[in-house]
Formats: structure tokens, C-alpha cells, sequence
């Protein structure tokens, strides 16, 4: 039986490592400056008692609602609730 051969894995380090020529580089996202403190309000998040609720969206649809939810710090069912009362407020639906 023959041995494999020993492989160098310090050429995987950060100091070696070097970008794949053929790889897309990303830019960074330009992050506004967060509001201090005692200006942001936060209201409670109905978080008791949720129970899950699956369904498929296309992929497009799916990584515009993940986008919005982050663009507003929102968690994902956060967002979700607040489209649902809005789309009753706009249909009144809304108690």
C-alpha cells in the first residue's frame, strides 16, 4: 500500500492566498450610519406563539424580501406582518 503525499497547507493561508483571476469581485455595501440610541424606538415584536408557515416564492421574490427586511432592520416575519396590515388597510380589512 502505498502513502499519499503530504500536501502544504500553508499555501491556503491569508498570507499566500491570492484571488482567482477568473472570480467576480464584490464591492462593499455602503452601510448609512446607524441613528443613535435614544432616538430609535423600538416596538415589541409579537414573537409568542408563532407557528410556522412554509410556502415558495420564486428566487427573485425571495432575495427582494430578505433585501427589504434588511434594508429596514426588519426580521423576516416582521415584514411579513407588516404587509399583511398593510395590504387589509388597503382593501378595509383592517380592525
Amino acid at each position: 500500500m502505498t502513502r499519499r503525499p503530504i500536501v502544504d497547507l500553508s499555501a491556503l493561508t491569508s498570507d499566500a492566498a491570492a484571488p482567482m483571476a477568473e472570480a467576480a469581485q464584490r464591492s462593499a455595501r455602503v452601510v448609512p450610519p446607524a441613528q443613535p440610541a435614544a432616538a430609535v424606538k423600538e416596538a415589541p415584536t409579537p414573537t409568542a406563539n408563532l407557528q410556522a408557515l412554509a410556502f415558495k416564492v420564486s428566487p427573485a421574490f425571495r432575495k427582494r424580501f430578505r433585501q427589504r427586511a434588511a434594508d429596514a432592520d426588519l426580521k423576516l416575519n416582521e415584514l411579513l406582518f407588516a404587509a399583511l396590515d398593510a395590504w387589509e388597510e388597503k382593501h378595509g380589512l383592517k380592525k
